[in-house]
């Protein structure tokens, strides 16, 4: 495998923000929560414990901004080897991961479980599913073609996956009533 392997998809991504200019780590999560928190959303600490791996590799600089009312920040900056390992990374072909859904693995399994539990895990998705399309709605990211297709996607991702947990919740208290 080429360079595009040696780095995960939060390393490419903070990267990929980074090529919009230096930014903070706070300045970091907020914009990965507004560009791409619908479809990749690391925790505050996955950022934070990254950043500093990045400037050890080389990929991206640091410089400390005394501020006189907030604790001092961290301004990170991406280098000429972090532009090439991201372009490398975003030329590869995507890895298609049909295996991240562990409610698919739980229905699958949905025979060890009583119905009620079964039934509560589909709600929580359709739940969580709901609330993240309508906060996608409210605030779409919107600022080019690209992130046009991306909040689309999504959005098309969402809707889907609210329809089938509605059925799929359907068909289970269905046979459970049959019983």
């Amino acid at each position: 495998m080429g360079t595009a392997a040696k780095i995960s998809g939060t390393e490419a991504a903070l990267l990929a923000l980074l090529t919009r200019g230096e930014m903070s780590g706070y300045d970091l999560q907020r914009a990965a929560e507004t560009a791409g928190g619908f479809f990749w959303a690391p925790t505050k600490s996955r950022i934070y414990a990254v950043l500093p791996q990045l400037v050890d590799r080389g990929y991206a600089t640091s410089r400390e901004v005394v501020q006189t009312a907030r604790p001092n920040k961290q301004l990170y900056r991406l280098t000429k080897s972090g532009r090439a390992v991201v372009q490398a990374w975003l030329e590869e072909p995507p890895v298609f991961e049909p295996d991240r859904a562990p409610v698919l693995l739980k229905l699958y399994f949905g025979n060890l479980l009583e119905p009620e539990t079964l039934l509560s895990h589909l709600l929580h998705i359709r739940t969580e599913a709901a609330a993240l399309k309508r906060r996608l709605e409210a605030h779409p990211d919107r600022h080019d073609v690209y992130a046009d297709l991306a909040f689309r996607h999504t959005l098309e991702w969402l809707k889907a996956l609210i329809r089938w947990a509605t059925t799929a919740e359907r068909e289970i208290a269905a046979r459970v009533a049959q019983e």
